[in-house]
């Protein structure tokens, strides 16, 4: 999962996005992972992705009563491009299945691209916020 992260990092940096860093800091996503939070994607046998479920988001989101599914840390490996709107369809679900109405996420407010790609898969902008010196734009789509 580590390797998927610090490749995506590495990939974002290519492009002049800083994203995340690289290598990827385990403490980071190790809380996650205990919590069964933290799923790798195969396909084939090949690790494909990672993407991270929570049901609580209060740093980006602030308190909420529990109507969202948030997700962190999504990535695909280049070779298996493609398969993030799966993973976005996979979460939103999930998401579903606990009775919630709402699919979470927040991303770089500077990263054109990436909002553009959550726009696309039916995200809709709710607002941005500064979190920890870290202007993000925090999207959601209905899940129902």
């Amino acid at each position: 999962m580590l390797a998927v992260l610090s490749e995506s990092a590495r990939w974002l940096r290519s492009r002049g996005i800083e994203q995340w860093p690289d290598p990827f800091p385990p403490d980071q996503v190790e809380p996650s992972i205990a919590r069964g939070e933290t799923y790798l994607v195969r396909v084939g046998g090949e690790v494909a992705g990672t993407i991270t479920l929570r049901w609580a988001d209060p740093a980006f989101w602030g308190e909420q009563p529990p109507v969202a599914g948030y997700v962190h840390a999504i990535a695909v490996r280049r070779e298996f491009a493609g398969l993030g709107p799966k993973l976005l369809d996979w979460a939103a679900a999930r998401v579903r299945e606990a009775g919630r109405e709402l699919l979470r996420l927040d991303c770089l407010s500077g990263n054109a691209a990436l909002r553009s790609y959550y726009e696309r898969n039916g995200f809709v902008h709710c607002r941005d916020t500064d979190v920890a010196d870290f202007w993000t734009s925090l999207y959601e789509r209905r899940c129902a």
